[in-house]
């Protein structure tokens, strides 16, 4: 999946269709995945910490990565993604 687009929500790879969220007409969506966007809106409206949380399961590599690695590493993606990015 090196080409894949990545959620701008959670940084999921986005390779397939199905990997999209969907508008409300379900249209697809280029710019979040189907976990974090469905129907047009956000499936949570947890704040950014709360998404940083939420997400360590996600991203521990393979079960050798800490928690608190895991957190810096998402701490150091999520402020370029366009849901938490800082104007």
């Amino acid at each position: 999946m090196e080409n894949a687009k990545h959620c701008q929500s959670c940084y999921m790879p986005m390779g397939k269709d199905e990997d999209f969220g969907k508008e409300k007409d379900g249209s697809q969506n280029a710019d979040y995945c189907q976990y974090c966007y469905v129907d047009g809106k956000f499936t949570s409206n947890e704040t950014y910490e709360e998404a940083v949380e939420s997400n360590i399961q996600f991203w521990k590599e393979e079960g050798d990565k800490s928690d608190d690695e895991a957190r810096e590493r998402i701490k150091a993606v999520f402020p370029t993604l366009k849901r938490w990015k800082v104007a």
